[in-house]
């Protein structure tokens, strides 16, 4: 009855932001997020490829990392499970998701494809100009959706690098 609870108040909260986030327009890339599964992608060659495709600095880029059972935190990452969240549904106030949750990104990857309620709450609860990421059930999660397996990355990036090129060379015209 707990989880059952846990799980409609947060489907209830994913309907309201999915409801209410705006459009805006990307310009460039100051601030990435990268949302991932590390059930399921390798974490760490993601970031570096991330941070050369883009040639980002390691302070441009925050990583939230779901696994079922939290692990020791890396610096520029943070970890979260199921446990950051009360039985109502709600992130405790000691969860270091909120850290991830306060910024606003240009651009937020959502590597993840396998549908588990608190990743796509996550996605759907941070702010972004432009939200990419693998195919998905909750087709709201991302403006954009890539098509390839997980194990992928360097398909991933190439594919991301030109739609983010796309995007931002379009608003620059304007």
């Amino acid at each position: 009855m707990v989880k059952g609870i846990k799980k409609l108040s947060i489907e209830k909260a994913m309907e309201k932001r999915f409801s209410t986030r705006k459009k805006q327009d990307l310009q460039h890339l100051k601030r990435v997020g990268l949302i991932v599964d590390a059930d399921a992608a390798e974490v760490e060659k993601l970031q570096s490829k991330l941070l050369s495709v883009f040639s980002l600095s390691k302070n441009q880029l925050s990583s939230l990392i779901f696994k079922e059972n939290k692990e020791q935190e890396k610096e520029q990452e943070i970890y979260f499970s199921e446990k950051d969240f009360t039985w109502r549904g709600r992130l405790k106030k000691e969860s270091k998701l909120n850290e991830f949750l306060a910024q606003d990104f240009d651009l937020l990857i959502n590597y993840f494809s396998e549908d588990k309620l608190v990743l796509h709450w996550v996605s759907a609860s941070a702010e972004a100009k432009l939200k990419v990421g693998l195919a998905n059930e909750e087709k709201r999660l991302n403006d954009i959706e890539i098509v390839v397996k997980e194990e992928e990355i360097e398909l991933f990036m190439s594919e991301l690098k030109k739609y983010v090129n796309i995007i931002t060379d379009s608003w620059k015209n304007l």
